[in-house]
């Protein structure tokens, strides 16, 4: 679910990782035999093995599963590390991982199975399927169900509230479309793709509606059953112990993680079943004597759905449906074409590759989302090219020459010069009196720079001489400012760029530049297309630096196990006066303005692909004479006014909206806690010492600690305070 595109690949230096694996050669699936004098990509194994295991040691990543796929056969299927480091106990062929977004694919399949049956219409509006679907704009009546596997419906991005947990949520796909009835609209629909796990989430009460049948239990009959892919599943309950690799914390095996986003990332699988899907894609949609999808819907999936968009200015990822693209890059930089999808959660990192016209195709998947699963599925790749004979060589780096100076003009550099945001940061371009530029990022409330010395080049672009490959632009498009970024991708052998950030202009220039100091703007994008925001009213001044605590993200919350503080923040930007940045449980800090309005400071990206994604409003709701924060379906409740538990017994009884209740604790002392469902227990800076379930004592808390207590609506929960003495 999380995937994400960094502005630089680092690849891992050489290492060793000690663990025990299991090798099939040729491996017979679906009856067709292996032909010994068909090639066994000896060389092709033994580059992949030393990969697999150096950037296993290099991310530390427990365990990892891989299948290397050539037209009927498995030619290499391998695993790695341990499932249990106590025992040294090895995955199997069949020990499952969750394979994160790589499900969007077979999300994508279950609509054209109903595409095949007659069911459904790509361009048909979606509320014409789900009559109850809603949003807070008008134009969601024009999404239609193709908008949902192409990422472009404009929904702000993800709900990450209860998506990752140690329990199963098995209402989340209820949550989004309640969430989403609530919402605005980021960008039209078919304007754009922007990532968007909201969208694929949304499929399952669309299958449900149109097959009468729940999501997983179609995809299960529709698409595993045929494919034979009998040691896949959604986590609908605990998997039995040793049935698939768990996440580990240093020493400590993780407990499982449950994707509760089950048509966004919530399959476990392995690479030997996930060769029989490859295998389908091969054959035109058929498995054997089982004709799964029909050939039509197999190629629309992997048809370039960004064609039609109204604006596409980098065309860096050719979105398919449930495909990340149809062309990777790494490959069609050597004349083949792949479709491929990467897959992350919390816990696993996953990538499947397959290159329908050369009926060859790779998964890998290993229990740490930090797993460089990417440029290993690219390697393996092109390996195997290579050795089959199908490129000449694996290929080398680009020179790492720069291109010919042209020196920046004043107008060149007021072109880029500025601020920009992207989703996961803030960007800041300044020139330096010899005309070249540096780039900075906000990070923990300071600028830090991580670029300098670029210098303009003969094509418009801005590199530095050390990292040549390293590029920066500007581009305007739909009345919009924009940062471009390039960089190498894979071996180096290819550059890939991406629309990196949208500009946007401080409230005092922007406010001055329109004549409206003080005023109330009914416009916040200036003619010049920069974003920007009036002075912050009083209300929102009042608001800086004010934190809240949530109240209805569940116990069970992998970031809350982890202890991630359960906080929503809001603060001031510096150089960017009018601007907010909110952060909150599981996401990145992210800009908004909040112009023109005391109880919403809105999300206003609009950059295309990745950088846009997982936005979300903050709404301020009234409830008991205080101002709560709602930021996507999470909500928060002020941290300032958290009532004190007395000394003594209390009692504390759970709403009717079920609502966590806080706690502070005024003086050191053991907290005994009867009647709750769970509990956790935080420091006075939200970190978290102590957590538990039912009836249990929290142990000694120090003065000024949190207490978060879990019940079901209108329970009763008694707690004692003792302090010492």
């Amino acid at each position: 679910m999380a995937q994400r595109i960094s502005a630089i690949l680092a690849w891992p230096g050489l290492l060793r990782l000690v663990g025990v694996s299991v090798l099939t050669l040729g491996l017979q699936l679906n009856g067709y035999g292996a032909d010994e004098s068909l090639l066994d990509y000896a060389a092709t194994i033994a580059d992949g093995r030393a990969a697999v295991r150096q950037a296993m040691t290099d991310t530390h990543t427990p365990s990892a599963s891989v299948a290397l796929i050539d037209g009927e056969r498995i030619v290499w299927s391998e695993t790695f590390g341990y499932i249990d480091q106590a025992t040294q106990t090895a995955p199997g062929p069949t020990t499952m991982f969750g394979i994160g977004s790589v499900s969007k694919v077979f999300a994508a399949m279950a609509v054209m199975k109903l595409v095949d049956q007659g069911k459904i219409d790509l361009d048909t509006p979606l509320v014409h399927y789900l009559p109850d679907f809603r949003m807070a704009v008008p134009e969601y009546s024009q999404i239609t169900v193709r908008m949902l596997l192409d990422h472009s419906a404009g929904f702000s991005g993800a709900d990450y509230r209860n998506a990752f947990t140690t329990a199963p949520i098995l209402d989340y796909a209820a949550q989004v479309q309640r969430s989403l009835a609530t919402q605005r609209l980021k960008h039209l629909p078919g304007e754009m793709a922007i990532y968007c796990n909201d969208c694929l989430t949304m499929v399952e009460p669309l299958v449900a509606a149109v097959s009468g049948r729940s999501y997983p239990q179609f995809v299960a009959d529709e698409i595993l059953t045929p494919l034979a892919m009998t040691h896949s599943r959604f986590a609908l309950e605990p998997f039995a112990a040793g049935s698939f690799a768990p996440g580990y914390s240093g020493d400590r095996a993780d407990p499982q993680e449950f994707t509760n986003g089950y048509a966004t990332g919530g399959l476990y699988s392995t690479p030997s079943d996930m060769a029989h899907l490859a295998m389908m894609f091969f054959n035109g949609g058929r498995y054997g004597d089982v004709q799964v999808l029909s050939e039509a819907s197999v190629a629309e999936m992997g048809h370039d759905q960004t064609l039609d968009l109204r604006f596409n200015p980098i065309p860096t990822l050719r979105w398919g449906l449930g495909w990340d693209g149809v062309a990777q890059s790494g490959l069609a930089a050597v004349g083949v074409i792949a479709w491929h999808k990467n897959g992350g959660t919390l816990t696993y990192g996953s990538e499947f590759f397959v290159a329908p016209t050369e009926k060859l195709a790779i998964m890998i998947t290993g229990a740490s989302v930090k797993f460089s699963v990417g440029p290993l599925a690219e390697r393996i790749m092109l390996h195997a090219l290579a050795e089959r004979g199908r490129i000449p060589a694996v290929p080398t780096p680009l020179p790492d020459t720069p291109q010919p100076e042209q020196p920046a003009t004043a107008a060149d550099l007021a072109a880029i010069v500025g601020d920009y945001a992207q989703s996961e940061t803030l960007l800041r371009i300044e020139s330096a009196p010899d005309r070249t530029l540096t780039v900075s990022t906000l990070h923990d409330g300071a600028w830090t720079e991580i670029a300098s010395g670029l210098k303009r080049r003969s094509d418009g672009s801005f590199s530095s001489d050390a990292a040549p490959t390293v590029a920066y632009w500007a581009f305007e498009g739909q009345g919009r400012r924009y940062l471009a970024a390039r960089r190498p991708g894979g071996f180096g052998h290819y550059l890939t760029a991406i629309p990196f950030g949208q500009r946007v202009e401080p409230a005092s220039a922007a406010a001055a530049w329109q004549g409206l100091v003080g005023q109330r703007h009914r416009s916040t994008t200036s003619s010049a297309g920069e974003e920007w925001a009036a002075p912050l009213s009083p209300a929102w001044q009042a608001r800086v630096g004010r934190r809240w605590l949530a109240v209805n993200e569940d116990a069970s919350s992998i970031p809350l196990v982890q202890g991630t503080p359960p906080q929503f923040s809001l603060d001031a930007i510096d150089g960017l006066p009018g601007y907010l940045l909110a952060s909150a449980i599981s996401t990145t800090s992210q800009i908004v303005n909040p112009t023109g309005n005391d109880s919403l400071a809105r999300m206003f990206l609009k950059v295309p692909v990745n950088f846009g994604r997982d936005l979300s409003d903050v709404v301020i709701e009234t409830r008991d004479g205080e101002e709560w924060v709602r930021y996507g379906s999470t909500l928060f409740r002020p941290r300032a006014s958290t009532p004190l538990l007395p000394t003594g017994a209390s009692t504390i009884v759970i709403g009717n909206d079920g609502f966590a209740e806080w706690r502070r604790l005024p003086t050191g002392g053991t907290v005994t806690i009867t009647g709750a469902s769970a509990w956790k227990l935080y420091d006075a800076d939200l970190k978290l010492l102590a957590s538990g379930a039912g009836d249990n004592s929290a142990g000694v808390a120090p003065a000024g600690a949190y207490l978060l207590i879990y019940g079901a609506p209108h329970s009763a929960i008694a707690l004692t305070l003792a302090t010492p003495g």
